[in-house]
C-alpha cells in the first residue's frame, strides 16, 4: 500500500485518494477508473446499499 501511494505522489495523482459517499461510510479508497468517477469503496458493499435504498425511496413515491 506504501508503494501505490508514493507512486500516487509521484505521479501527481492525489487526486485519485477519495473517502467512500455514503453516509455511515469513512473508507478511503483509490480511484484507478479511466474518468475518475469512483465514489464507493468495496469493503462495505456501500454503492449497492446506497443503489438499494435509492431504488426503495423511488418506490416509495410512485
Amino acid at each position: 500500500m506504501a508503494m501505490a501511494l508514493a507512486d500516487l505522489i509521484r505521479g501527481g495523482e492525489l487526486r485519485r485518494l477519495k473517502i467512500c459517499a455514503a453516509p455511515d461510510c469513512e473508507a478511503v479508497l483509490t480511484d484507478l477508473s479511466r474518468n475518475r468517477s469512483r465514489i464507493f469503496c468495496d469493503t462495505g458493499n456501500c454503492g449497492n446499499r446506497q443503489h438499494v435504498a435509492a431504488y426503495r425511496q423511488r418506490q416509495r413515491e410512485d
